[in-house]
């Protein structure tokens, strides 16, 4: 979508400030295939990733810390726009209670499944949650996993709160998606270990030693694994729980098996 070279922006009637408003809406980001990032660590992480940024929306008032100059900077270094907007109109576009100031449009494609695909993978199986799947994909980062396949994903990718709870590594990953029928056959075809954590699994977490190729599969809170991934060379892990705490948050599970996996 093409708009006119604004330098800033401060009607609520300005038909650029319309269409980011209308990016709240998943069938409009599918549509137009544009997004939002907003915040200055996420776009910090943004600007380092291969994505294809339209635009950078600023509100000097907003801006907190000291940094802010340099971050503006390495956008100008890279040619894009940027435009400057009022508090209100930033307001309006914003995700959060108190915003600081940076908002990026950026052009995103749906990634297929890498057939070349190699090293530990996680896969969230029908994560309901935006927060939930971003933690998830921040915590993979943090311990080196840096394949994220979605499994009959229901949570747009690009949703701008799991860009938010990811801290925008979102951007920086291997991510893609599949339903559990092309993830399974393909992980099946390159010799992966099919990890699923289970509360009723046969083998403790902590006793399981993995290989360089495992597939770490994570349920929703609500339904869990779905039952396609219960095949016979799936090994089920249960996380030792005391207590009687038969539930854990789904990106805590997440974190948790990550962390015994590749310690």
């Amino acid at each position: 979508m093409n708009f006119s070279q604004n330098k800033r922006i401060d009607s609520l009637n300005n038909p650029e400030y319309k269409f980011l408003v209308s990016l709240k809406k998943n069938r409009n980001r599918k549509t137009s295939k544009k997004t939002l990032c907003e915040g200055f660590r996420e776009n910090t992480q943004l600007i380092k990733s291969e994505f294809l940024i339209d635009t950078l929306y600023i509100c000097e008032e907003l801006f907190i810390g000291e940094n802010n100059a340099a971050l503006i900077k390495k956008f100008q270094n890279e040619n894009i726009r940027i435009v400057s907007v009022s508090e209100k109109v930033f307001h309006n576009i914003s995700y959060r209670d108190r915003p600081d100031g940076f908002i990026s449009l950026v052009n995103f494609e749906t990634k297929e499944l890498n057939p070349d695909v190699i090293g530990p993978i996680l896969i969230p199986d029908r994560i309901e949650k935006p927060g939930n799947l971003g933690t998830m994909i921040r915590t993979a980062k943090s311990f080196g996993i840096n394949n994220v396949i979605l499994s009959d994903k229901i949570t747009d990718i690009y949703n701008p709160n799991v860009i938010r709870s990811s801290i925008g590594h979102v951007f920086n990953m291997n991510v893609s998606s599949g339903t559990h029928k092309e993830i399974i056959d393909l992980l099946l075809k390159k010799n992966y270990e099919i990890l699923i954590l289970d509360p009723e699994g046969e083998v403790e977490l902590t006793n399981y030693k993995p290989g360089i190729n495992f597939a770490l599969v994570v349920g929703s809170e609500q339904f869990g694994v779905s039952k396609e991934w219960f095949i016979s060379e799936s090994i089920i892990l249960r996380i030792r729980s005391t207590n009687d705490v038969d539930s854990i948050n789904a990106s805590t599970a997440a974190a948790i098996g990550m962390w015994e996996l590749t310690k």
